[in-house]
Parts: structure tokens; C-alpha cells; sequence
């Protein structure tokens, strides 16, 4: 048995720095650890410094199967959508859907609608039998922050503008809420997408602008924004089911604590640990107090209102988890 061996697999191999000449430094290989490695002699590398490591690798990821097969006749319409939906997410190029002429042109139709959601896909063949989904994005042109600070910009106006139409009981602006979820959830599907596929190829997370440990961190807190999108959702559905508008004075402070649920998470969001824990107290408190409001009051929809401070409680909450991702990120700083 090689020295490099274990029962585990391959042990890391140590090897000095050695300089070749005055301008080149050196590093050995073992050649029948190489070879394991699949690297040959002439093979191209890249090197990418962080922090306490430099990370190398070879200029392509071998033998690397970013392709999956969903069987749409073993199992039922719902999980064929939801395996699209996981095998985009954990960063497959290709997408094989077999047995689908045993879908209902509904789940036809709601497959269509899954992938036009996805950032980067496309049907590339529907013979009946068998469907293809391939991803055709160039990676060169997206960036994993800019994302990021995408859904943060989009959840927090759909926040704000379900607020407004629960007060002003504005349907159509309710509506438009609802609508704008799903783009919250594609940008986060892509975030995660990323994240996972540059746990595989140090090359992709790279080329996304970012590095691995910040790319775990995006992946953490982009799903706080999906979340506020999701209670979004929820206000302004309270919006379109109110028998009217509520009063002045309720549908005033309605928007003011929802302003403060929200700015809590801006400057959790902003790094601001200090602002943004008394920005949180402060909301709660002022939530807990228009709740007594409510209850002592004879609003006719006090109690779907009560569901509205309720999401934004939860906002509150979601302004904490993201202090607590931004926390562990600074702990040795």
C-alpha cells in the first residue's frame, strides 16, 4: 500500500516549497498521487489564494456528471416538479424528464412554468416521451453578490408595497405582490444554485465573483429575503380578503411598524449588529402594542390584521437570523 493511502482514501501529501531559479517557486507531486488525481504532465493548473489557504486546481473537473434523470412514470406529477426544481438547485447542467407522455397537460403546463422560473434554462427538447432541460447561462455573466443584493432590493419593496396596499386596500397592488414572489424565489433558487455548484468546481464559484466561505454565507441569508417575500405574500393576500380599508389610524400604524420591521432588517442586513438589535426591540415592542390596539378595538378585520403582525413578528425574527449569520462571520475579525 502507497504511503498517501489510508483506509479513508487519499491522505493529504505535504511537500515544501522549493525555488527554481530567482523568480519561480516549486511544488513536487507525487506521481502516483497525481495520476490519482487525474492530472498528467503539461496539464494547465490555477491556483486561487484565500485567506489561510491557496486552493489549486486543475483547469477542468473531470469526469464530472452535472446531468440527472427524473422518471415521470414511477412517480406522481407534483414530484417531477419538485425534482426539477432540486436538481436545478444543486447545480445540474442537464435535465433528462422520461415517461413524461405520462403527464396531464396540466403538469405539461406547470413543468413550463417551473423551468421559465429558473434563471439560465431552457427546454431544449420535448419529444413527448422525453424532456430536456439545459442550462445555456454563461457563468461570465452573472455575478453571486449582485444576486444577492437583488432579492434583498425585491423582497424589501414587496414588503413595503403589500403594506401600502393592505391600507390603502389597493387589490391591484396586492396583487402585483403576489406576483413579484416568484421572482424572489428564482433569484433565490439561483443563489443556492451557485453556492452548490461551488462546493464541485472551484472554477465556477470563482468566475461567480465571490469565494466559498462567502458563498455559504449569501446562501444563508438569501434565504431570509425569500422569507420576507413569503410574508409579503401573505400581507397581501390580508389586503385582498379585507371587507374594506382599515381605519386611518390602524392602517397608519399598520405601515409605520412594518417600516420598522423592515428597517431592523436593512441594517442587519448593512452589518449594523448594534442598530440593529435596538432597531428589532423597538419593532417588537411596537408591534405588541398595536396588537392590543387591535384587540381592544372593533375593527371589522381585526383578526386578519392580527395576521399581519404576526409576518411581521416574523420580520423581526428574520432581522435576527441575519444578525446571527453576520455575527459568526466577524467572530475572529
Amino acid at each position: 500500500m502507497s504511503q498517501y493511502r489510508s483506509a479513508n482514501g487519499w491522505e493529504p501529501v505535504e511537500r515544501k516549497v522549493q525555488l527554481a531559479g530567482n523568480s519561480t517557486f516549486v511544488v513536487s507531486l507525487p506521481k502516483e498521487w497525481a495520476l490519482a488525481q487525474d492530472l498528467e504532465s503539461g496539464m494547465s493548473m490555477h491556483l486561487y489564494p484565500h485567506e489561510d489557504r491557496v486552493v489549486a486546481a486543475a483547469e477542468t473537473v473531470p469526469d464530472q456528471d452535472r446531468s440527472a434523470t427524473v422518471d415521470a412514470a414511477i412517480v406522481d406529477d407534483e414530484t417531477v416538479l419538485r425534482r426539477v426544481r432540486s436538481a436545478y438547485v444543486v447545480g445540474r447542467d442537464r435535465i433528462t424528464i422520461v415517461g413524461a407522455d405520462g403527464l396531464d397537460q396540466e403538469s405539461r403546463r406547470a413543468l413550463d412554468r417551473v423551468v421559465g422560473r429558473l434563471v439560465g434554462v431552457e427546454i431544449l427538447e420535448d419529444t413527448g416521451e422525453r424532456i430536456v432541460v439545459q442550462d445555456l447561462l454563461d457563468v461570465d455573466d452573472v455575478s453571486l453578490p449582485q444576486t444577492l443584493v437583488q432579492a434583498r432590493q425585491l423582497a424589501l419593496e414587496m414588503h413595503a408595497d403589500a403594506l401600502e396596499a393592505l391600507a390603502r386596500n389597493d387589490e391591484e397592488l396586492a396583487r402585483r405582490v403576489i406576483d413579484r414572489d416568484d421572482e424572489v424565489d428564482r433569484l433565490f433558487a439561483f443563489v443556492s444554485r451557485g453556492f452548490h455548484r461551488g462546493l464541485e468546481d472551484v472554477h465556477e464559484i470563482n468566475r461567480l465573483g465571490t469565494d466559498r466561505a462567502s458563498a455559504f454565507r449569501d446562501y444563508r441569508i438569501a434565504r431570509q429575503p425569500e422569507r420576507v417575500g413569503d410574508h409579503a405574500e401573505r400581507i397581501a393576500t390580508v389586503a385582498i380578503s379585507q371587507s374594506g380599508p382599515p381605519a386611518d389610524a390602524i392602517g397608519d400604524s399598520i405601515e409605520t411598524v412594518g417600516a420598522d420591521a423592515r428597517r431592523s432588517l436593512e441594517l442587519a442586513l448593512a452589518g449594523e449588529v448594534e442598530r440593529a438589535t435596538d432597531a428589532i426591540e423597538d419593532a417588537l415592542e411596537a408591534i405588541e402594542e398595536l396588537n392590543r390596539r387591535l384587540y381592544e378595538s372593533d375593527e371589522p378585520d381585526a383578526y386578519r390584521y392580527g395576521t399581519v403582525l404576526e409576518s411581521l413578528r416574523r420580520t423581526g425574527a428574520i432581522a435576527s437570523n441575519v444578525l446571527g449569520v453576520a455575527s459568526e462571520t466577524r467572530i475572529d475579525e
